[in-house]
């Protein structure tokens, strides 16, 4: 299936993604055949794996979604309106349902997710660099799925980083830069948050 590859997803969107192929694989129809030279050639989900950018981050945006990803996975919309737009109800790997609204709009005119998007990305903490799966099945269910930039790969290295000796040695470099009045950085991630209490 080469066109797994082109988005690293979880083990649990490629496992959601498999059993999509393998349902749709298992079928049988007419539309698996191809031209009507007898040939079988497996049919391609709908799905798009997009980097999610800054400003799909924001939390006066929305989610820019490209034009034939849009069109791929998502219902049709009515051309026809002034505005045209839909409500989007897709079903994430915890069987929680996320309520978007699906906007076509702007200049140059574009697809967006907007109504329900933000609160999408508060609940989920998502940032800049994460990458957001849409995956439309035969039944028309709508599934979405996330795949973290920075995925914390060894829990003793956590533990380490999270240590009080390790905080100690935080806060004695920062306190060190400011008295020298030299500059120090800050990294912050909203998914490993701890809290911390100095005596």
């Amino acid at each position: 299936m080469p066109f797994i590859a082109l988005c690293k997803c979880s083990p649990s969107v490629l496992q959601m993604f498999r059993q999509n192929v393998r349902e749709s694989a298992s079928e049988e129809g007419e539309d698996e055949m191809a031209g009507g030279d007898g040939e079988k050639k497996p049919r391609m989900p709908h799905m798009f794996c997009k980097t999610l950018t800054a400003s799909d981050t924001s939390t006066h945006g929305g989610f820019s979604v490209p034009r034939r990803a849009a069109e791929d996975c998502f219902a049709p919309l009515d051309y026809k309106q002034v505005r045209p737009s839909q409500e989007l109800v897709a079903k994430d790997l915890h069987g929680t349902q996320w309520r978007f609204r699906h906007i076509y709009r702007g200049q140059p005119r574009r697809h967006l997710l907007t109504t329900g998007w933000s609160s999408f990305v508060n609940k989920k903490k998502l940032v800049s660099g994460d990458a957001v799966l849409f995956l439309r099945g035969d039944d028309g269910e709508l599934r979405l799925g996330v795949r973290r930039a920075v995925q914390l790969r060894n829990e003793a290295l956590f533990r380490a980083v999270n240590s009080n000796e390790s905080k100690l040695h935080t806060l004695s470099a920062v306190a060190s830069s400011l008295e020298n009045r030299s500059i120090f950085h800050v990294c912050f991630d909203p998914r490993f948050v701890c809290q911390c209490t100095l005596s």
